[in-house]
């Protein structure tokens, strides 16, 4: 079942997620392109970013890239430095071509007792909620928004939701997703 990575523990971790859309008809290419992407971010900055693809629902191009760090100022910092890099122009664009609409950003704070080397492990689940929604599920990290999902929280447990737990109606407000790592 779920388990949640343990470390040393501190309430300044924040969990960087960056959401892309393959176009329907190019999502093989469009996988490469991303995984090539964030393997050349890995190796030119510190940013060590993790490749995911959404394996619930009907979205088989939905792509998340994450990282986690413990110090914002730092992040944006790498984040500039990594624009100002003349040879990441061509490897953003193959990816940027092969997506659709525009680029959805969420940064997220750990909550008290996150360990400083929390990771997703190689698959997890995440519900986003409105904030103050409690988890029925003890083992799940909560993270409250910082940026680009005001008024929610989110629900990460490393591993799959015990069936049922969350509403899988529009109408609650929640949204449900489970990621496999691919980079």
């Amino acid at each position: 079942m779920a388990q949640i990575v343990a470390a040393g523990e501190t309430a300044g971790v924040q969990f960087f997620q960056r959401r892309r859309w393959i176009q329907q008809d190019r999502v093989d290419d469009g996988l490469s392109a991303f995984v090539r992407q964030l393997a050349w971010i890995n190796d030119h900055t510190g940013l060590e970013m993790a490749g995911w693809r959404r394996s619930d629902g009907d979205l088989p191009g939905a792509i998340l890239a994450t990282t986690t760090y413990g110090d914002h100022a730092w992040f944006l910092t790498e984040v500039a430095r990594l624009q100002t890099l003349a040879d990441y122009g061509p490897v953003n664009d193959a990816t940027l071509a092969l997506t659709l609409g525009e680029d959805a950003f969420e940064r997220w704070d750990s909550t008290a007792g996150v360990p400083t080397a929390w990771a997703p492990g190689p698959m997890f689940s995440q519900v986003t909620a409105p904030e103050g929604t409690p988890s029925p599920c003890e083992v799940a990290t909560r993270w409250t928004n910082a940026e680009g999902s005001v008024g929610r929280d989110a629900w990460v447990l490393v591993g799959d939701w015990p069936a049922g737990v969350w509403p899988a109606d529009a109408a609650s407000g929640i949204r449900l997703e489970r990621w496999i790592r691919i980079h």
